[in-house]
């Protein structure tokens, strides 16, 4: 009986290492997303602070789990701290029985640190695992620094085809989506979301890709 349980532990490790493997390629291939991909398409949008990040598996699946005090919720309803699961370990580690997992978060899975304020632009969880994470992956993860977001691009071609109403922004927020990359001031972006969100702009068009 024990042994049947190393090799179905074995098993899962094995479809998870060649599911990791598989990833890399993927993330070098991310579609563009820019800021009307990253609002329309996440279920929830949060800022506040990286307060924990850990590790570990859930049914044979390696995970890193983050936990944020949530400053504002921007889109969806979370508050206080909230914890969810992205794929992927922190570092590689034994599973016992002379084996070593190295199946960590691939490249172009956003890194997190305690202490760091953020903006989360998160997909809905997976129906099987319960895991998700940002949008475009280290493009839906903006780290503030200065008073400024920047995610892991530099905000390259974030305003990219981007067409907004007549009169519906302000003057700072027209300046930010004529930037082509770099950090902008995290209270724009914010409040510029916000609105967004609130407006319901891209459901009507009010802001939209045109690209």
């Amino acid at each position: 009986m024990r042994h049947l349980h190393t090799l179905s532990r074995l098993g899962l490790l094995v479809v998870a290492s060649l599911a990791v493997s598989a990833l890399p390629a993927f993330a070098t291939s991310m579609l563009h997303r820019n800021i009307v991909d990253l609002i329309e398409i996440s279920e929830l949008i949060v800022t506040g602070t990286v307060v924990n990040v850990s590790d570990g598996f859930a049914n044979g699946v390696p995970y890193t789990e983050v936990t944020v005090e949530v400053e504002e919720s921007l889109k969806g309803n979370v508050q206080g701290v909230y914890s969810f699961r992205q794929f992927g370990l922190l570092e590689p580690r034994s599973v016992g029985n002379g084996l070593r997992f190295v199946g960590v978060s691939p490249d172009g899975w956003p890194k997190f640190e305690a202490g760091e304020e953020v903006m989360l632009f998160l997909y809905k969880q997976a129906p099987e695992t319960g895991l998700r994470t940002t949008v475009g992956l280290f493009q839906g993860k903006f780290q503030k620094a200065n008073k400024q977001y920047e995610n892991g691009i530099r905000n390259r071609g974030l305003f990219r085809g981007v067409s907004a109403q007549s009169g519906l922004l302000t003057p700072a927020e027209e300046r930010m989506l004529e930037a082509k990359g770099g950090p902008v001031r995290a209270a724009t972006l914010t409040s510029f979301v916000r609105k967004a969100v609130r407006g319901r702009w891209v459901e009507q068009r009010k802001l939209q890709r045109v690209d």
